[in-house]
């Protein structure tokens, strides 16, 4: 009887260790497919946004690639974000304390040469913050088209005021609005189900 509980239990914790091995496989993959995507979105603005003067002397940047770029990011966050919803918060943390070092020193982190004026850093440093408070409310739930397409307007402005400085406060704010509104949108939706009879 000992030894069947014995190799129960060492069944038990392999099928454990197992678990374990996979989902720290998981997310190591996750994570790795996270940075290409990053990487591709980051590229693809590039190409598609930033000035001539952005580039060393002899590139020209490729509208039509940085477009295809895009389209084929979009696509991909679109159809994946139920699976990287939850490290989305962990992401804009990232961006809050980017958006707090710019406050502080006055100028952006990546770019000593690039100043940033404090009500232009207090204004990153506000919508980043409230971006983040919104996507820990992602978690939870099933996304809908909605959501999706709210999430990837915000990391397009976001990449794209990190290319291109000019009305950086207005890209940021406009996508952080889409975020907003895809949060009311599922709150109404939430309440009206609440309230409805039960049929």
């Amino acid at each position: 009887m000992f030894d069947t509980c014995g190799g129960i239990g060492a069944m038990v914790g392999d099928l454990t260790l197992r678990k374990q091995v996979t989902s720290g496989f998981r997310r190591v993959g996750g994570l790795l497919l996270g940075m290409v995507w990053l990487g591709l979105v980051y590229w693809g603005i590039t190409e598609g946004f930033a000035s001539e003067q952005a580039f060393s002397e002899g590139h020209h940047p490729s509208r039509v690639l940085g477009y295809a770029l895009l389209i084929v990011a979009a696509l991909i966050m679109v159809v994946t974000a139920d699976h990287w919803k939850r490290v989305f918060p962990g992401i804009m943390l990232a961006a809050v304390i980017n958006s707090l070092l710019e406050l502080l020193r006055g100028h952006a982190v990546n770019n000593p040469s690039v100043t940033i004026a404090p009500p232009i850093a207090a204004i990153h440093l506000l919508v980043t913050s409230g971006v983040t408070v919104l996507t820990l409310t992602f978690k939870s739930r099933h996304l809908s088209m909605i959501d999706r397409v709210a999430l990837l307007a915000f990391v397009v402005t976001f990449f794209w005021q990190a290319v291109d400085s000019r009305f950086a406060s207005l890209k940021l704010a406009g996508g952080a609005l889409c975020v907003l509104v895809a949060w009311a949108i599922n709150r109404l939706r939430s309440r009206r189900t609440a309230f409805s009879p039960s049929s």
